[in-house]
């Protein structure tokens, strides 16, 4: 379940590369477009926990610090998949296979580590079900995320098939 987490994360991050090429161009707005989903995120898992004031004033500041050890531990993994992407596996060595492998498994484990770090760190300041309820909007939040830009994708493809 882990690493579905990873791979949701993973597929979300190089989907809107693919999806917008200018992005990887044009750095102010690549991180506009990262504003715009995070703050569709806060909304929507605010909206999904119905967080009290005095809830959302201990629970943010802990999500938000989550967030940010997340996405260096995603960078670092896609970083390191990005140059084991293009390796040809048959012209691999057997070690070179294995320091790979393993290597993914350390970043698996990694992303569990902080998992498990963060859920306790969130059981202090939500009820159960809200708790529950965050693990819920945050997959219900990627699939969101998954289908715009899979519309946007296709409107581009009809867009570049009507010119």
């Amino acid at each position: 379940m882990k690493t579905k987490i990873i791979t949701n994360s993973l597929v979300l991050l190089l989907a809107l590369i693919i999806a917008m090429p200018s992005i990887a161009q044009n750095g102010a707005r690549r991180k506009k477009i990262r504003e715009q989903i995070d703050a569709q995120k806060v909304a929507f898992i605010t909206e999904k926990l119905q967080l009290t004031p005095a809830e959302a004033q201990q629970f943010w500041p802990i999500y938000n610090e989550y967030e940010s050890q997340r996405q260096i531990i995603v960078k670092e993994f896609m970083e390191k998949n990005l140059e084991e992407r293009d390796m040809d596996v048959e012209t691999l060595t057997d070690k070179q296979a294995i320091e790979i492998a393993d290597s993914q498994i350390i970043q698996a484990q990694k992303m569990l580590d902080l998992r498990k770090k963060y859920h306790a760190e969130f059981k202090k300041v939500l009820s159960p079900k809200k708790l529950l309820l965050l693990y819920q909007a945050e997959r219900d939040f990627k699939k969101f995320i998954l289908k715009e830009i899979r519309q946007r994708v296709k409107e581009e493809r009809n867009n570049r098939r009507g010119r």
